[in-house]
């Protein structure tokens, strides 16, 4: 009989056991976002009792109580609650990308994808995007920031968004970017301004006049740069970052503003009415762009744009 040969067994590394389920993570997040494990299973098609018995679960494995949970008050995220909430997110988003990375349905674009929209694109950005979304793709979960440009980029930076929609006023050199429309600064006075009746009015003639200013990044850099380019410092009489604010000042006759050309009511909130007038020489074109930290980008977030894409048209009809 031959001796057969001795075989030398490394031994495997360890991989460490994970104490709780996805599932778990799942109704995790469901209680959080819903405040209610009432709500929670509703969204999950599961029973209370399923739920509630994950989230206990899901407790005893970490160590810790991650809801206080009260009859009359629902479900309220504790501190460690709240430390986790991040990481589940992620974990659920990986488990998502892990099963879009080998699906070949349209069901395997599936998670949430977060976008920062700047405070004045919002109205004309989001609600077609959120209606397009429901319809193209219903896996993908979109949360949504709005606010001004430095701040979108620091969460961009940091991985707390996928994507930003803006102006292509101040976006780094090393964002990728994908333009979805272009737009103009026009000059806002109000109805009885002396210009008013004009079809093009150049800056010069306002020079003298009393500013508001339309005080967010975007807006302030493009204002200053195309008064200084025609040798015009603005009398800057007052400074607001709400775009509501800014008009109802105009309105009322306490000075005129820039404001990028689209379709707005003419009419303020407190009822007086604006009146848009384009620019002699015209501005250079300003466009609205997608943008995005240079890094690959998951199917999820790679489905958005090119459902923001799909809107150009509108978008751009919309900013005529």
């Amino acid at each position: 009989m031959r001796n057969s040969e001795s075989v030398s067994l490394v031994p495997a590394e360890k991989v460490p056991q994970i104490p709780y389920t996805l599932r778990q993570i799942e109704c995790f997040l469901a209680v959080a976002e819903s405040g209610s494990i009432a709500k929670a299973a509703l969204a999950l098609n599961a029973s209370d009792s399923a739920v509630s018995d994950a989230i206990t679960v899901l407790e005893k494995a970490l160590g810790a109580e991650l809801f206080r949970r009260q009859r009359s008050r629902g479900a309220t995220l504790t501190s460690d609650g709240l430390t986790i909430l991040p990481i589940a997110r992620r974990i659920v988003t990986d488990g998502a990308e892990l099963s879009a990375s080998v699906g070949r349905e349209l069901s395997a674009v599936v998670g949430p994808v977060r976008i920062g929209v700047l405070g004045t694109l919002a109205s004309v950005i989001l609600p077609r995007l959120i209606l397009v979304l429901r319809e193209s793709y219903p896996g993908i979960h979109l949360e949504y920031r709005t606010g001004d440009l430095e701040s979108m980029i620091s969460a961009a930076d940091s991985g707390e968004i996928d994507l930003i929609v803006t102006f292509d006023i101040g976006v780094p050199p090393e964002y990728r970017r994908v333009g979805i429309a272009v737009t103009e600064a026009v000059l806002a006075v109000s109805e009885d301004h002396a210009l008013a009746g004009r079809s093009r009015v150049a800056l010069s003639e306002v020079a003298d006049e009393p500013m508001v200013l339309l005080d967010i990044v975007a807006s302030r850099t493009h204002t200053l740069e195309l008064m200084s380019s025609q040798g015009i410092t603005p009398r800057i009489h007052y400074r607001t970052p709400d775009y509501e604010l800014c008009r109802a000042l105009v309105g009322r006759g306490l000075g005129y503003t820039l404001l990028m050309r689209r379709k707005v009511s003419p009419e303020t909130w407190d009822g007086k009415r604006l009146v848009y007038l384009p620019l002699d020489p015209a501005p250079r074109p300003v466009e609205v762009l997608i943008a995005w930290p240079h890094r690959p980008i998951p199917p999820r977030v790679s489905a958005v744009v090119t459902c923001l894409k799909t809107l150009r048209g509108e978008i751009v009809t919309s900013m005529e």
